[in-house]
């Protein structure tokens, strides 16, 4: 009897000790809960007992608890830089602005929002008015700000259809940026069928233009001012000149890297190599900082569709690639990019009957076409004098001596270009002075002050070559008759713009 009732009073000291131990154990756990516990006991009065005092002092000195949390700190994924980065960046996002309106033509466009504006450009005879419209598709998202335009010259329709194809799908909401098209610049030559202004000056040799200028420099001052200088990007839309007709290529100065990234991302067109002819807009946007192209396409008068399906993908392409839209655009081939071409010109006048087509590869010395003189029955027979790829050709039709008949492109590299710009740039002194009537010196010492378009003046022209672009330069002279003469190189390209 005395065993058991010392191993009972044993059991229930043991336990009045692990009770006291567990409330310790909470005590350092649980601050909080053990602050309440002794405001309750200080309403009520001490409770505690020395073996309670005692069993903390035995909890105190024991190292393998925990010590108490003071707080609770939300812990971001990564390490602590990347957590202070996250906060800069969420602290920027929301300094910066939001994606908002867009003020255009006296208009101001909210975003996901899509108009069609109205711009005077001023240039009708006795007062009336005729607005051109330009259509504006403002995204729902922020982005880029793209400009297209077609029929600065009025008998360039596949411009024209391509514009319209671009846009007539395109859905604000899936948009991200802005474009501005101006599928009619040259309304007025639209209407008569004709290349020119009605003061028969080519409106794409007056840009940036003059507001107290000509007509047709009134209304490029107009169309720069009004539009264009709204622009992060341009895409100029042509076709061929005087019965010439081109394959789908862009005309681009890619010795600009602005320029160059811009012509990368329209696909598998060819690239041509080519400075801006002087008072044309692509110089007068590249020169104001914006990046600039022309895209030929095509024939004057007519639509060919198989080139304007092929221009619209290749514009849309450039959309996606640079995140405006979120489909991509898979082509067959890689970019071809031609450093050099050259226009093979008639000697006699005559029927002339192509033997080849537009893209065509064709070898040193094979047939391109025919010229039957109808007077005298002589006929000409034009080979090519290299290795090159069809670029642009003279539609079946009656020429005269001098009418250049075809646009060969050969791939040349990009150190040939570099090789031959100080000749180039050379003799694009000695045009511009001559046009100018400066002197070479004075003409030198403007030209060494232009180093590129971003630090030239609004409106001061880029250096351009010595050919006018109204058609092919003469200085690209044509082997004719079976001649085989080594090529003149011709980096700078030729125009039709």
């Amino acid at each position: 009897m005395p065993r058991q009732l010392l191993f009972l009073l044993l059991g229930l000291s043991l336990s009045t000790y692990a009770t006291e131990q567990e409330e310790q154990y909470e005590e350092v756990l649980n601050p909080s809960l053990h602050q309440q516990q002794q405001n309750a006991q200080t309403d009520t009065g001490p409770t505690s007992s020395p073996a309670s005092n005692e069993a903390a002092e035995l909890l105190a000195q024991d190292s393998g608890l925990p010590a108490p949390l003071d707080s609770i700190e939300t812990v971001v994924a990564g390490t602590a830089e990347t957590s202070e980065t996250a906060t800069e960046v969420a602290a920027h996002s929301e300094a910066e602005p939001a994606w908002g309106a867009i003020s255009l033509l006296n208009t101001e466009l909210s975003p996901n929002s899509t108009a069609t504006l109205d711009w005077y450009s001023g240039h009708l005879p006795g007062g009336f008015e005729l607005a051109t419209p330009v259509v504006v598709v403002h995204g729902k998202e922020p982005g880029p700000r793209v400009c297209l335009t077609a029929a600065i010259h009025g008998d360039e329709v596949n411009g024209v259809e391509i514009a319209r194809r671009v846009v007539q799908n395109l859905k604000a909401e899936d948009l991200k940026g802005t474009i501005i098209s101006v599928p009619v610049v040259n309304i007025d030559g639209l209407w008569r069928k004709d290349r020119y202004m009605s003061d028969r000056r080519d409106l794409n040799r007056a840009f940036p233009g003059d507001a107290n200028g000509s007509t047709a420099s009134r209304v490029a001052h107009s169309l720069f001012t009004s539009i264009i200088r709204h622009c992060d990007s341009l895409i100029d839309l042509h076709s061929g000149s005087m019965f010439r007709e081109n394959i789908s290529q862009l005309r681009a100065d890619l010795t600009l890297p602005a320029v160059a990234e811009l012509a990368s991302h329209f696909g598998a067109i060819p690239v041509l190599q080519s400075i801006a002819p002087p008072g044309s807009l692509r110089g007068a946007a590249t020169a104001a900082g914006i990046p600039a192209v022309v895209m030929e396409v095509g024939g004057p008068f007519t639509v060919d569709v198989t080139l304007v399906e092929t221009g619209v993908k290749a514009l849309r392409s450039y959309l996606s690639a640079i995140d405006m839209l979120p489909r991509s655009f898979f082509w067959s081939s890689p970019q071809p990019v031609f450093y050099a071409s050259e226009w093979l010109r008639s000697r006699q006048g005559g029927i002339l009957i192509n033997k080849v087509t537009l893209g065509q590869r064709v070898n040193k010395g094979q047939l391109l076409g025919e010229i039957s003189n109808p007077i005298t029955d002589e006929v000409e027979v034009l080979y090519s004098p290299f290795d090159a790829v069809v670029l642009g050709r003279a539609q079946d039709q009656f020429v005269s001596a001098g009418y250049a008949v075809f646009n060969l492109g050969e791939r040349r590299t990009i150190e040939d270009l570099e090789q031959q710009g100080e000749i180039i740039k050379q003799q694009v002194v000695e045009k511009n002075a001559e046009h100018m009537g400066l002197s070479k010196e004075n003409a030198e010492h403007s030209e060494t002050n232009i180093s590129s378009p971003a630090e030239q003046p609004a409106g001061q022209q880029q250096p351009v070559p010595p050919a006018s672009s109204e058609e092919p330069p003469a200085e690209s002279s044509a082997t004719t008759l079976g001649e085989q003469t080594t090529p003149k190189p011709l980096p700078q390209g030729n125009e039709h713009e």
